[in-house]
């Protein structure tokens, strides 16, 4: 494999794609493609994107300069996504992007259903462009501006421009930040924008950082700190109504709007039960919580009672007084609240406290009070002395006769749903249901005498007049029955 006799000197922040352009305007290349065989051995297609692949050949032809895992750190946003996959994911994601073939690579690590990525565009700041030229001799892109989510400089605080390469072009077209017009990704500059932007700005630079605010589940402490959590598992309409407001209030950027229309994802972050977490959803949910980058910064995990003295002395919390647990055992002790889950100081007493709360609990058993089974064979007498009162009730019903059926039958009676889902339970009301429903027969006939008795018919009425003042349209009945009831009368 060729050798490269020269790599421009990386920048600051700088992106492997803002890289491959020094090259190829320093190489004085007339394509991308010619650059990528130089660079990489092979046409990359990926060589514009935030993750991309064919390191493995960039470095042995920088004669191992710059190892695999080097480019990847410092020049890609992988080390963003980083802490939030499993050594699993990590590993693959490294490979494919060690390789030449990234196929699935967005997918595994969830970019693809996060709907951002149709966002994305080659982002940079006006005095980040001033400021590089000045300071390095060129303009590059910055990877941290290329993040998801980041549409405020973190060095700056100015509004980020996106790209629009010339001619209907793409990034292939090899150009620096600011030389093809650009349009700003915000029409003002937002603070709470500006926060995110700083957050993962830090949680690129410091990825192990991250990686102890998940493990100590800086949310989850979060969200007690606020009082969203009852016994351990969030209050949700309680943390609905707090969003709701702050979710309205979003930077008004498309990424943002992905979620600001729903408070659903938010769940999906404070519990992700095995998915990919991403970036811009975790720190756009510590902003929503009023936590910035000195919360993050600033964050220790609390050390479990059950990790022994060294757990402790490590411990930079300040000592709690005595006046304090004596107040909280007794306002926890003394609450009428049966279960000790719904004692106040319940979560303070577990973290502070925890042994005397098992010896408080482990004398105070929760005796849960067992109903008494249900007696069945009663229900069911019941309910077949019900039905065959409400029976009675529409035969007797003035007017024009009603006809007896299950629903009609369903709606007078108690507990109707148990006799209709669990029909097992009810055999004497099922087999007497069976027999006192009526037959179209038979409520024809009915209609038939009540018509002839409220109209005075006689024997020299049409059947047809008979049935339209009885209502009937399609016949069950013969006409010897009617001439049989009006002969009666």
């Amino acid at each position: 494999m060729d050798r490269l006799h020269w790599f421009p000197q990386p920048f600051p922040d700088e992106s492997l794609y803002s890289l491959a352009v020094r090259y190829h305007r320093l190489s004085s290349n007339d394509s991308y493609r010619r650059t990528s065989q130089e660079l990489f051995g092979a046409y990359s297609r990926t060589c514009g994107s935030i993750l991309p692949c064919c390191l493995g050949a960039l470095s042995q032809r920088l004669a191992s300069a710059y190892s695999v895992e080097h480019l990847i750190d410092r020049f890609t946003l992988l080390p963003l996504y980083e802490p939030f996959l499993n050594d699993t994911k990590s590993k693959a994601a490294r490979i494919a992007m060690t390789g030449t073939d990234g196929t699935g690579l967005k997918m595994s690590l969830g970019l693809t259903a996060s709907g951002f990525l149709k966002h994305a565009s080659f982002r940079y700041c006006e005095r980040c462009v001033e400021e590089d030229i000045q300071n390095c001799g060129s303009a590059y892109w910055h990877r941290i501006h290329q993040a998801m989510g980041t549409c405020i400089c973190p060095l700056h605080g100015e509004v980020l421009c996106g790209t629009m390469f010339p001619d209907g072009t793409d990034w292939r077209c090899m150009l620096f930040p600011a030389e093809a017009a650009g349009s700003p990704v915000m029409r003002a500059p937002d603070s709470s924008a500006a926060v995110i932007g700083e957050m993962q700005f830090w949680g690129l630079e410091h990825p192990a950082d991250v990686q102890n605010l998940l493990t100590g589940n800086f949310l989850q402490h979060r969200l007690d700190e606020m009082g969203f959590l009852k016994a351990g598992r969030v209050r949700e309409q309680v943390l609905r109504s707090f969003l709701t407001p702050r979710l309205l209030c979003s930077p008004r950027a498309n990424e943002f709007q992905e979620l600001s229309c729903s408070w659903d994802w938010v769940l999906g972050v404070v519990r992700p039960r095995g998915a990919v977490v991403q970036p811009l959803k975790f720190y756009f949910l510590c902003w929503l919580l009023e936590a910035d980058l000195e919360h993050l910064k600033s964050f220790h995990p609390r050390a479990d009672a059950s990790s022994g003295e060294a757990a402790r002395g490590n411990d930079t919390r300040p000592l709690i007084e005595d006046g304090e647990i004596e107040a909280r055992r007794e306002a926890f002790s003394s609450s009428k609240n049966a279960k000790c889950h719904d004692k106040p100081g319940y979560q303070w007493l577990y973290r502070h406290d925890k042994e005397w709360l098992a010896q408080y609990v482990s004398a105070h058993p929760f005796i849960r009070v067992r109903r008494g089974l249900v007696d069945w064979h009663a229900r069911d007498a019941a309910l077949a002395q019900d039905l065959l009162i409400a029976r009675d009730q529409i035969l007797s019903t003035q007017g024009k006769p009603k006809k007896v059926t299950r629903a009609a039958l369903s709606r007078k009676v108690a507990r109707s749903h148990d006799f209709l889902r669990v029909p097992d339970k009810f055999p004497i009301s099922t087999l007497l249901m069976k027999d006192i429903l009526e037959s179209d027969h038979d409520h024809q006939v009915r209609k038939i005498r009540w018509a002839v008795r409220h109209y005075l018919l006689s024997e020299r009425s049409a059947i047809s007049v008979v049935y339209r003042l009885a209502g009937i349209r399609l016949s069950h009945v013969t006409d010897e029955e009617v001439l049989g009831i009006l002969s009666t009368v």
